[in-house]
């Protein structure tokens, strides 16, 4: 999908050959995001009413889903957590977008990714997670913070070693490692404050109970110095955008 010569045939090839998939991009192209008038019944003509970008949104969602079989625990749900993560890539990408930085599209990896070190705690360490989720609830803390001095990589190292081992871009992979601060890259930056308005936001959850998140959501706006009508304009767009979220996610 990134071959600036794939036509929207091939694409449809490609995307027909896997049901689910099909199934996820018709369900939203008949969503009342939409409207279309009497609606669409094939995967090309969906195509034509969607764009590239939302489908590269879709089939990247879809690739991380099925990279984890997990299904959640009873302090950390599942769903809950890719509504955060979805929510922190559109965000970040809309922001791209408004304040023109370069590559948009990785603004949104890096905001689907930022925490897929805590899947693979789900993965391989269940009762380790649950007791980091744990921690930062009775201590009103975040997440990175219960982590500290436990005996075991943190999200961030695990979520590093998973993207240089899928061979992500590296601005994905300076995302994950700076998405709770210590970094001027403006990029890294972008996404470490949607990370922190969805958290604020409360859309979704990510075993995230940080007492201090509207400061500190307050001071990096300011960092990013992103004016009133700015923000505005960011916000409602992306909550706009957000509204797909439902139909991409089905399922998950």
């Amino acid at each position: 999908m990134q071959s600036p010569t794939a036509t929207l045939q091939e694409i449809s090839d490609l995307i027909k050959s896997d049901v689910g998939l099909s199934t996820r991009i018709l369900r939203l192209a008949n969503s009342s995001y939409y409207s279309i008038p009497g609606g669409v019944s094939d995967v090309p003509k969906a195509l034509q009413y969607l764009g590239f970008t939302t489908i590269a949104q879709i089939v990247l969602t879809a690739s991380v889903f099925g990279s984890f079989k997990s299904t959640g625990m009873t302090n950390f749900s599942l769903s809950q957590f890719w509504i955060h993560c979805f929510a922190v890539g559109q965000l970040a990408e809309v922001t791209a977008r408004t304040l023109q930085h370069k590559n948009p599209s990785d603004a949104f990896i890096g905001g689907l990714m930022h925490d897929v070190g805590k899947l693979i705690l789900l993965e391989l360490a269940p009762d380790h997670l649950s007791k980091i989720v744990h921690i930062a609830n009775e201590g009103h803390i975040s997440f990175i913070q219960a982590e500290q001095g436990l005996e075991y990589p943190n999200h961030i190292e695990l979520g590093m070693e998973l993207s240089r081992y899928w061979r992500l871009p590296n601005p994905v992979l300076l995302a994950i490692e700076g998405h709770h601060g210590g970094s001027t890259n403006p990029d890294v930056l972008l996404v470490e404050w949607a990370d922190t308005w969805v958290n604020a936001r409360h859309l979704g959850h990510s075993g995230n109970h940080d007492a201090q998140i509207e400061s500190k959501l307050e001071v990096l706006t300011k960092k990013m110095g992103l004016q009133p009508k700015t923000l505005q304009t960011i916000e409602s767009h992306f909550l706009k955008e957000f509204e797909k979220a439902g139909a991409i996610l089905g399922g998950h």
